[in-house]
């Protein structure tokens, strides 16, 4: 009788893994819609697991076939919001060829990654927002992530028009031949996010979540936050330079007010400290909830405490309104706009006219929705252009 505590729990885990994956039946032929094509497969019996724990975030093993590739994986379900609507986003996990997590030199994964989003981007009706946004910051001269639509299948059946998003993280930061360092995550917490200031008694750990190479170390995160705190418009800039990278979080301002940004001000941004470059920059995440206005966040002048301080600095100030200008004059125009929202409707238009949470009674046609979008666009760059001189 073989004696299972004999092995170690991790060897019984694979070989139940791939006993599991190897009762997997593939799915029928199902059409791409024109896009890359994600077709999970999962049994039963984990498909149910994974529907009794969505808020664990329990993750089970499956396979997917991926661009063409195949792989097996550990999928789970992601995002906020998302875990509560039907319409689910998804991270799997690439399992190596030996099926073990813990040997990845980077060759194992998909595109480098040892993980990868899968996201609905429910915030986003139009479909569109996600493409616009990640293209601008990139535009802008931020490291963003690498995205694309997608149609994505689960035994067969069509889940709809989803977004492949590159994730921010170690193999990310190592594709763009940068060192991990600190890297903390922005979410919403009790104080209602992440923030750049200890007024009330604000603790760091409610709004960031630590995931450099000293994970749960908050002490650099928290010295920024502390000479913002105890400077003047007069000395901010030569106590701030040493450790934050303004120029950079200047042009994510910027970006993130041109294109409506509200969730990113507090939420969805990723602050990242490499130790080769000794500075904090920022990088974007999760931009469904863009080009919508909000009652307190669309402004100007954005809406955090590192904005605040940053636009008290009359050098700052103009450095500020220079790079709006470029943005929407050179690199941001209306016309370019115009160009990707039409290739962008076009490209993911099939995938979305079959897709029944976003063709649901009462919602919007694609056509509609391009069109309001530059629409919107048009009317809040005129706004934009005529405050400006509130930063004179």
């Amino acid at each position: 009788m073989l004696n299972l505590k004999a092995f170690p729990t991790c060897f019984i885990f694979a070989a139940v893994f791939l006993y599991s994956c190897g009762k997997i039946v593939d799915p029928p032929d199902t059409d791409d819609y024109g896009l890359t094509k994600i077709e999970f497969t999962i049994t039963s019996e984990y498909l149910g697991i994974l529907n009794s724990m969505v808020f664990a975030r329990r993750e089970v093993p499956a396979r997917v076939e991926i661009a063409g590739e195949r792989r097996k994986i550990f999928a789970r379900y992601s995002g906020q919001t998302a875990l509560g609507q039907l319409k689910k986003s998804y991270t799997v996990e690439f399992a190596d060829p030996d099926h073990s997590l813990n040997a990845f030199k980077g060759e194992s994964g998909f595109r480098g990654h040892r993980e990868y989003v899968i996201s609905a981007q429910n915030g986003d009706h139009t479909k569109l927002n996600t493409t616009l946004g990640f293209w601008a910051f990139r535009q802008a001269g931020l490291m963003a992530s690498e995205i694309e639509p997608a149609a994505v299948y689960l035994n067969g059946d069509y889940q709809g028009l989803y977004y492949l998003i590159e994730p921010v993280d170690e193999d990310f930061l190592r594709i763009r031949q940068r060192r991990l360092g600190s890297l903390y995550e922005a979410f919403n917490g009790q104080f209602d996010g992440a923030h750049f200031s200890f007024a009330g008694g604000y603790d760091v750990r409610l709004g960031f979540e630590s995931k450099g190479e000293r994970e749960e170390f908050y002490g650099d995160l928290e010295r920024l936050i502390q000479i913002l705190d105890a400077s003047t418009p007069e000395n901010l800039p030569a106590r701030i330079e040493p450790l934050l990278d303004a120029e950079n979080y200047l042009r994510y301002l910027a970006v993130s007010v041109l294109f409506h940004n509200w969730d990113g001000y507090f939420n969805n941004f990723r602050l990242h400290l490499d130790p080769q470059i000794g500075k904090f920059q920022f990088i974007p995440w999760d931009l469904d909830n863009l080009l919508e206005l909000h009652p307190t966040r669309s402004r100007l002048e954005g809406a955090n405490e590192l904005s605040e301080k940053l636009l008290q600095v009359p050098a700052y100030r103009q450095r500020y309104k220079k790079i709006l200008l470029e943005l929407m004059d050179e690199k941001l125009t209306v016309a370019r706009l115009d160009l990707l929202i039409d290739d962008t409707a076009a490209k993911i238009a099939r995938a979305y006219a079959v897709d029944r949470f976003l063709t649901a009674p009462g919602s919007k046609p694609l056509v509609e929705h391009t069109t309001a979008t530059k629409r919107f666009i048009r009317d809040w760059y005129a706004k934009i252009r005529e405050d400006l001189r509130k930063l004179d």
